[in-house]
């Protein structure tokens, strides 16, 4: 009897096995459990809506398909097929899984369940042999969305599902371990995505595969995560050497991994200096009409996200309680409309988890307009953040940036290769943008540096705003046959480029570029100095002083969109959206001009037209020294014949100076090569490096002094300070209110014949006159302060939302044009990582199901033991 029972019971907990969604584990868990489903889908509808709704559609369109390994999607119905790289499958995994569970349309939730199920009926995930990318996203795919989808499989499903992540976590760790070329690539994408992808399955089959399994994949994953953030501490400036796309394209792996470690296990390896200065550098960067896009173009390019950079802003405004990151993030969803290309919104998926809407924005308008990122070596000054406004920005940071220069130089913990593929010989390079229209861009394109890379080599210095030595550019260009590591060239660490001064006021910015080091030393160059004035905040001049000891033939190099032209001393540019940009060549004097077109790879990506203009300047004649003096004038394409005049200061030494002419206005600059030194020019003398001053008339308006004691003109001293290493602006020199404005300190004077008053840096402070001058009491200047949230009386405006999608609704799958990568989020706050009770896993009706199944197990069993009994004699 007892013999019947046991059996009659075994055969009930087969029956519930079988048959029951898996009871055992946590899910969901990694990013949020079934308690806060609710919420999650309450701020689907209100807050979040902007985010999910790309989302929902997107997924959406793809219920009725399915998928093959080769990535072809076919849509069993209407027989519709459509080709996916093959890491877009994982990318689409999380998608569905999220939607799935935040849809209240069951249809979703199979549909993830179904392409889960397919996915991982494939086994080997290695789908292209490499152990690597494609690998990795379709094992964090399956993960994550295994989380996710978890309480809707039998047991015998999730032990499928299981067997796939372990053969596949598996290979990459022994990948991984055996040194595979990623493994200890600390500041390379490859690194993240792969071990991040390893960590996610540790942490979603936890107390499912025994621990003997899944410890060793959390161990190599945490462990390599701990590097990377020690390596990722050493970038303060929020900046990449690869470009911006393959930073966010490797956090959209990395920080949803350290972010559900956190939750899981209670390990913090998230607190990121490079993510928590990425907002900054964002907010500096950002194009007004295009706030997806940032002014840098550095690196390798492939293409242009317009939401993938949206995640770690969301990881950084809610980690750090970061208003600038809050309002960086809200701009850039303001001012885009999104794709609903489902296959490259994972990343959206983690950008809707990250985001805490109580957060409350910084005003964008009360940030510094001027910006220096020390890791990349950079300059920003923008003219405002209104539409319309100009961007300036001048580049000159060591492949690597600084923080892998630092980190080879030192030979710091943890030793790694510092893969310099993605970088380009692009140093001392300058981008400008303004009025809706890119006027100076390089010539963005992607080529790796291999012998066998499809050209033309858009890494060399030529595909830049840079310049040339006899036709040939920075070190580094071009093939690198050695390999990818910067310790395999010799030169790598003696080619340091740098910005050594940055200094910012009211209307000007200055900047200057060492570009010394940045070519071989064959060329004998001593000097390349790259002086960059913001003029008002309406024009860029460029003083560029090339120093060798012997002759060559310098090329200065400038970018145009859409065609370009000489006319007499002019360079004639054309934009978009009917702007132009004008390039003065003020010196050197006698010049010749080439015009070429240039079509690096994905650059249609960037211009439509598939091409960008590339301009080169050069002296008429070899010499060992040269000094280049351009002015970069923005001007609509139908005020050409009516653009600023710009002329040499004084004939007699043409790159002294220039004078631009606007209406009754006029703004003289000055300039020696170095900050000890005088010149006297167009009736000036200037102290120091860099001086300008505006008339209106032939009245002094305002006045700028740059690393020197004094600016004069025919009949008075303008401005003079006895701290010749700073910069000064004093504006309103024929006003009762004199400005002071910039990082110069001491006791300036200044001409202002009416000064009443003077503020300095916005703060009221005392003087005394002296004649037509005043003479400013010694005064630390005052820096602005902190960005306060924005007032609650004056709000952001509201987000556009794209029109909603019903969840009923079917749509077609809309192809991407473009390579977007993955993203991840965060708990709520205050929520346990530990779920209680039954309920987490498997909602009200299941139970009753789950006890109906073991009822009629009950049941069976009675039966068969009934007729198991020995017939009666």
């Amino acid at each position: 009897m007892k013999h019947f029972l046991t059996r009659g019971w075994a055969l009930s907990w087969l029956v519930l096995w079988v048959s029951l969604p898996a009871l055992a584990g946590p899910h969901p868990g990694l990013f949020f459990d079934a308690s806060q489903v609710e919420a999650l889908r309450q701020k689907a509808q209100t807050t979040h809506q902007a985010i999910y709704q790309p989302l929902l559609k997107g997924a959406t369109s793809y219920l009725d398909s399915t998928v093959a390994p080769s990535g072809l999607v076919t849509w069993k119905t209407a027989g519709k097929t459509l080709q996916l790289d093959r890491r877009e499958v994982g990318n689409l995994l999380v998608v569905l899984a999220f939607v799935g569970q935040m849809s209240t349309d069951s249809r979703h939730l199979e549909l993830a369940r179904n392409w889960l199920l397919t996915v991982s009926s494939w086994g080997n995930l290695d789908l292209d042999g490499t152990h690597d990318l494609i690998q990795a996203h379709l094992l964090g795919g399956v993960a994550v969305a295994y989380d996710l989808v978890a309480p809707k499989l039998s047991a015998t499903e999730a032990s499928r599902v299981r067997a796939t992540l372990q053969q596949n976590a598996n290979a990459l760790m022994q990948s991984s371990k055996g040194g595979e070329w990623w493994a200890d690539e600390y500041l390379q994408n490859h690194n993240w995505v792969n071990h991040a992808a390893i960590g996610l399955a540790a942490l979603a089959t936890r107390g499912e595969l025994p621990d003997s399994t899944t410890q060793p994949w959390l161990e190599l994953a945490t462990g390599n995560a701990r590097k990377v953030k020690r390596v990722l501490d050493l970038v303060t400036d929020g900046l990449w050497h690869e470009g911006f796309g393959y930073v966010t394209y490797g956090l959209s792996w990395h920080l949803p991994f350290v972010s559900a470690l956190q939750r899981v296990t209670g390990t913090d390896v998230g607190d990121l200096a490079l993510v928590k200065a990425m907002p900054r550098a964002l907010a500096a960067t950002q194009l007004p009409e295009r706030p997806y896009q940032s002014l840098l173009l550095h690196g390798n390019f492939y293409a242009i996200s317009k939401d993938m950079g949206l995640m770690p802003l969301r990881y950084a405004a809610t980690r750090y309680r970061d208003p600038v990151a809050q309002a960086t993030a809200d701009t850039w969803l303001r001012g885009t409309t999104f794709s609903s290309y489902a296959p490259e919104l994972n990343q959206r998926v983690f950008e809707f988890l990250f985001h805490d809407a109580s957060l409350r924005a910084a005003d964008p308008r009360a940030l510094p307009l001027d910006w220096y990122g020390d890791n990349q070596q950079v300059a920003v000054f923008r003219g405002g953040w209104d539409k319309g406004s100009l961007l300036f920005a001048l580049k000159n940071g060591p492949y690597g940036g600084m923080a892998g220069w630092q980190w080879l130089k030192s030979g710091m913990e943890p030793r790694g290769t510092l893969n310099i593929s993605h970088d380009h010989a692009d140093d001392n390079g300058f981008y400008l943008y303004g009025q809706g229209s890119w006027l100076a861009p390089e010539a963005p394109g992607y080529y790796i540096g291999h012998t066998g890379s499809p050209g033309p080599a858009a890494n060399q210095t030529v595909f830049h705003n840079s310049l040339t030595i006899d036709g040939v550019g920075q070190l580094g260009e071009g093939v690198r046959d050695r390999s990818d590591s910067a310790a395999s060239y010799s030169w790598y660490l003696d080619r340091k480029g740098g910005i050594p001064f940055f200094g910012s006021s009211e209307h000007y910015g200055y900047t200057i570029g060492d570009g010394a080091s940045l070519y071989a030393s064959t060329f004998g160059l001593r000097r390349w100095d790259r002086h960059a004035l913001f003029l008002d905040r309406k024009w860029v001049v460029l003083r560029d002083v090339v120093q060798a000891s012997r002759s060559h033939v310098y090329r200065w190099s400038c970018h145009f969109m859409n065609g370009a032209a000489r006319e007499g001393t002019w360079l004639h540019g054309r934009g978009e959206n009917g702007q132009a940009l004008g390039v003065a060549v003020v010196a050197p004097e006698s010049f010749d001009a080439t015009f070429t077109e240039q079509k690096p790879v994905h650059v249609q990506k960037f211009n439509a037209t598939g091409s960008v203009t590339h301009a080169e300047v050069k002296p008429t004649t070899a010499s060992a020294n040269v000094t280049f003096l351009t002015a970069l004038v923005p001007t609509p394409e139908s005020a050409w014949a009516s653009r600023p005049v710009v002329m040499t200061l004084d004939a007699r030494t043409p790159d002294a100076g220039l004078k631009v002419t606007e209406g009754t206005a006029t703004v003289y600059a000055l300039f020696n090569d170095l900050p000890g030194q005088s010149r006297s020019a167009g009736g000036f003398r200037l102290e120091g490096l860099a001086g300008a001053v505006r008339y209106e008339g032939t009245t002094p308006t305002r006045a700028l002094l740059v690393q020197g004691t004094s600016l004069s003109d025919a009949s008075r001293t303008l401005i003079s300070q006895t701290d010749g290493i700073r910069m000064l602006e004093a504006d309103g020199l024929a006003t009762e209110t004199l400005r002071l404005s910039g990082n110069g300190q001491g006791s300036p004077r200044v001409h202002a014949p009416q000064a009443t008053r003077v503020l300095w840096n916005g703060v009221e402070v005392p003087f005394h006159r002296d004649g037509d001058a005043i003479v400013v009491g010694r005064s630390d200047a005052p820096l602005p302060a902190d960005v306060p949230p924005v007032d609650s009386a004056d709000p952001q405006p509201p987000i556009d939302l794209e029109p909603s999608a019903s969840d009923s609704g079917e749509y077609d799958p809309e192809e991407g044009t473009t390579s977007a990568m993955p993203p991840l989020e965060a708990p709520e706050p205050g929520t346990s990582r530990f779920r209680v009770g039954p309920s987490c896993a498997v909602g009200g009706e299941q139970l009753a199901f789950t006890w109906s199944l073991l009822a009629l197990g009950g049941v069976l069993a009675h039966c068969r033991r009934r007729r198991s009994r020995p017939p009666t004699r």
